[in-house]
């Protein structure tokens, strides 16, 4: 398939959400950036998304495709992104979670970053954890990077979550260019909706913390909707999230040996963090010494 130089495609995922689609949608087609695409891909819905989604496609055909899987089946989130990823045309990708929304200037800043940064695979920004949504407690930008700047591989994937103390964007701010993603293979579909699903983004992050530049820009370009019924939220603080963390944790092992990567601080990062889970231990026990490690880890670290 050619591609169109200063197209972006826009790929948006979506299962049963019916409640946040509209809103997700209009938040692309409302974008100061004019020139994108958008792809719409339908993960096995049973409610009324599909719906939803084909009335957007007709009433923009040009701009807006729709998708789905062989037979409609539920295949997670990271095949739906590269199922919209096979499907679309731009030099650019960026991704949007249907309960997630843009502002309007998102594509318009984060193209000109790429623009302006040749040599960046990807750029992102810190992302805006929306809570008011619901009214409920003041939203908060955690930080993604010590400052605004292209970093260079392996920075970001020391220095960011999981194995570094700063936070990691969430999907629906990355813009990566095509090659960067084709070079990575794209997401990893072993983080399945029957499997574990929780490090997906950290996995396709690390990927790409390995391979490429990185533009890490000041601005925040998305809400990042938080409700209860999100896997973060099902997951925080309970066993379960010890579970996703070891299977994450054995993936990344299994693909830096598999790429043959042997810079020695790489691989101190991640024994510090994950030598827990590299042993029959209950959750219970590592999320114990998790928590105690992260504790004298504050204390070690001058407050700034």
């Amino acid at each position: 398939m050619d591609r169109i130089d200063d197209l972006v495609s826009v790929v948006l995922p979506f299962a049963n959400a019916e409640q946040f689609l509209r809103e997700a949608i209009d938040s692309v087609v409302s974008q100061t950036f004019s020139k994108w695409e958008l792809i719409l891909v339908d993960d096995g819905s049973t409610d009324r998304s599909r719906e939803i989604a084909l009335g957007y496609v007709r009433h923009a055909p040009t701009n807006i495709r729709y998708v789905t899987h062989d037979g409609n089946r539920n295949r997670g989130v990271t095949r739906s992104r590269n199922l919209g990823a096979e499907n679309s045309e731009g030099a650019y990708l960026a991704f949007l979670d249907a309960d997630d929304v843009w502002l309007p200037e998102k594509l318009e800043v984060q193209v000109a970053l790429m623009e302006g940064n040749r040599e960046a695979g990807m750029v992102y920004g810190p992302s805006e954890y929306w809570f008011s949504w619901r009214g409920e407690k003041a939203d908060r930008v955690p930080p993604v990077a010590p400052g605004e700047k292209l970093y260079t591989p392996p920075f970001l994937l020391l220095h960011s979550h999981p194995l570094g103390r700063y936070g990691a964007p969430c999907p629906s701010s990355f813009l990566i260019r095509r090659e960067a993603f084709n070079k990575v293979g794209g997401f990893p579909e072993e983080f399945r909706p029957d499997t574990y699903q929780l490090y997906e983004d950290s996995a396709f992050l690390s990927k790409v913390y390995l391979n490429s530049p990185v533009f890490v820009t000041r601005h925040t370009t998305e809400k990042y909707r938080c409700h209860p019924d999100s896997i973060w939220f099902r997951t925080q603080g309970k066993t379960s999230e010890e579970t996703e963390r070891r299977y994450f944790f054995c993936w990344l092992r299994a693909y830096l040996r598999a790429i043959g990567v042997k810079d020695s601080a790489i691989w101190r990062a991640v024994r510090r963090e994950a030598w827990m889970y590299w042993l029959p231990l209950p959750n219970f026990v590592t999320r114990i010494l998790r928590r105690g490690a992260n504790r004298l880890r504050r204390r070690a670290v001058p407050s700034e």
